[in-house]
Order: structure tokens, then C-alpha cells, then sequence
């Protein structure tokens, strides 16, 4: 009887949706949100009520922005019983019908539920665009953005691990991207460039932990930038390469991570926009930011994108437009 009415759940909660192929509209756009830092946590009825205002506002840049994919940049569920969240989350993003990609954050696996476990309940939703690896975790991700006529690929997102914390005894700190990842991410530009006639498509990164990196591009003034940071970076405890690689590919535009919750800069650094998303959460953990969601427009065959914040009045906010290595500021 309960794997009936399981079965029947599923069907329910499915509604006959999966996602489809990514693809630049008819306009020749295409939109990320990027949800960072949401950190939902029912482990007490204030912090349950604070998680209920974020699928609120979840709900509503969804309405508002129409994105084409959104991407949750890590620290999403902290708190214990962590399934039920998730599944809530999962279930939203079913019913709006929208793809999704999800990284994890330090804390995510933190709670009641291994990474493991957590890969396994993300991977079965139908709108998720995750995979799993050989650890049967999820698995660094490298998206198509088809044409919009066209069924080539235009634009690529990727969707990575930074880890969490250090395994290495006596070094403490944040994780970082291994050798493998830096090796897998140039083979994949190399492959992509000579399938491409020489140059990788437009290309944007997402994933939780800050690289090394940012630190010295954001506090160079002469770097074009826009945001703010009201806190000190704090990176991976060691750097492995992955600027240097995404920086050298001749395709990497931007790449956006969350983490640090008072910080919501963009800065162009070697020809690469280095952003942070805005904090997407409630009064669950830190924060002094308003909390919104970053938006991201991507144009077919331009290297370049415009992008915003959202916040929860609708209001929009560092207006901005990366093209030719830099970022200008735009009018509402």
C-alpha cells in the first residue's frame, strides 16, 4: 500500500514535466537566476518561518524574472531534518517548471543527510540538470545553451565543486578544486575550441567557495567593478590553477559563487568578470544585505552579458554590463 500511494505521489509531483534542452529564445536571450546562500533550516519554528519568507521570495523572482535556468550556489539546506527542505525546494522548482542546477556548499552536508544522500534527492527531481559522479555525489556539470535556432551549442554554463573543508592534515580552511578539476576544465575548453573552430563558446562558472583570486582583483581600483563587500573573501585554503585555466580558455566570462554573505561585488580581472551572487536567505545565519537573487542575460553570440540583483520588493539594483573585459554600469 505505501509503495502505491508512493508511486502515486510521484506521479502527482512529477505533473508529466522534465527538463528539456537549454536554448536561447526566439530573441536570442537567455536568463540565469542565481540563488546563493538560501541556508533553510527547520530546525526550530522561528528558523521554519524564517525558510517560508525564502520559498516566498524564491517564488517570486521566479514570476518575476522567467529564468531560463537557476542555479543554487551552495549552503541551500542547513538545518536538520534537512529532507523535508529539500524536497520542498525540489517540489517548487517542479511545479514552476523550471530547470535548475544545484552545487554544494560547506555546510549542506553539515546536517542529517550525507552528500550522498542529498545527490540522490536532487538528481531525482525532473527539472534538475545534476548528475552524479563515481562517488554517487553530484557530479561538476558542463551545460549546453543550444541556439535558438540552431542545435549547436551557443553558450556552455558549468556548474562546480569547490568542496568544503580542507582534508589535508595540517592545512585548515575552505576546500578547493582539485588538480583532476583543473585538468577536466582545460580538456573541456581544449575540446570545445577545436569542435568551435578555434574558440570556446561564451562560457559562465558557478560554484559556492570564492577563489584566492578575487582577493586582489576587488581591492585593485583600477579594475572596473560594481557591488559591495562588507566582509573579508574567505577562499579555499589552497590555490590549484582554476582562474588561471578558466582565464587562459578564451571562453570563460564570468564566474559567480556565494559563501560570503555581506559581499555582492562584480570585478573584471584578465578579461574575466569575478561576481558574487546576493545573499538569498532569511534570518537563519548572518547577513546584512537585502536579500534577493542575481539575475544573469546572456545574448546568442555575444561574449558579454548584462546582469542585476532582484531584491524583495522587485526593486533591481548594480545594474551592469560585462563586454570587452570590463563593466559598465547601466541606467535602470
Amino acid at each position: 500500500m505505501n509503495k502505491i500511494l508512493f508511486f502515486l505521489s510521484a506521479v502527482l509531483w512529477w505533473g508529466g514535466t522534465t527538463a528539456q534542452p537549454l536554448r536561447f529564445d526566439s530573441g536570442g536571450q537567455f536568463r540565469i537566476a542565481q540563488f546563493t546562500d538560501m541556508h533553510l533550516d527547520p530546525s526550530t519554528p522561528r528558523r521554519a518561518a524564517e525558510a517560508e519568507k525564502t520559498f516566498a521570495r524564491l517564488d517570486r523572482v521566479l514570476a518575476s524574472e522567467h529564468p531560463d535556468l537557476v542555479v543554487f550556489t551552495g549552503d541551500v539546506v542547513t538545518g536538520a531534518p534537512a529532507e523535508g527542505m529539500w524536497t520542498r525546494l525540489l517540489d517548487t522548482m517542479a511545479r514552476r517548471g523550471v530547470p535548475f542546477c544545484v552545487v554544494l556548499g560547506n555546510h549542506d552536508a553539515e546536517q542529517d543527510l550525507t552528500r550522498q544522500q542529498i545527490a540522490r534527492l536532487v538528481t531525482g527531481s525532473p527539472m534538475s540538470l545534476n548528475t552524479l559522479d563515481d562517488r554517487g555525489e553530484l557530479a561538476d556539470r558542463e551545460l549546453e545553451i543550444r541556439g535558438s535556432a540552431s542545435p549547436e551549442p551557443a553558450a556552455l554554463v558549468y556548474c562546480l565543486d569547490s568542496h568544503d573543508y580542507s582534508t589535508v592534515e595540517g592545512i585548515e580552511g575552505y576546500g578547493w578544486f582539485t588538480p583532476e578539476q583543473v585538468a577536466w576544465f582545460r580538456a573541456s575548453a581544449s575540446a570545445r575550441a577545436e569542435a568551435n573552430g578555434g574558440r570556446m563558446q561564451p562560457a559562465l562558472a558557478f560554484f559556492h567557495i570564492v577563489l584566492p583570486e578575487y582577493l586582489p582583483a576587488w581591492r585593485n581600483r583600477s579594475n572596473t567593478h560594481i557591488g559591495r563587500a562588507a566582509e573579508d573573501e574567505c577562499p579555499g585554503a589552497l590555490n590549484t590553477g582554476m582562474f588561471a585555466a578558466m582565464a587562459a580558455s578564451g571562453g570563460l566570462m564570468g564566474t559567480f559563487v556565494g559563501h560570503d554573505h555581506d559581499i555582492d561585488y562584480l570585478v573584471a580581472e584578465k578579461g574575466v568578470a569575478m561576481g558574487y551572487g546576493r545573499y538569498s536567505g532569511d534570518d537563519t545565519t548572518y547577513n546584512n544585505l537585502r536579500p534577493g537573487a542575481r539575475i544573469l542575460l546572456l545574448g546568442e553570440g555575444v561574449r558579454g552579458f548584462d546582469t542585476w540583483i532582484v531584491e524583495d520588493d522587485g526593486r533591481t539594483v548594480d545594474r551592469a554590463r560585462f563586454a570587452d573585459g570590463k563593466i559598465t554600469h547601466l541606467e535602470r
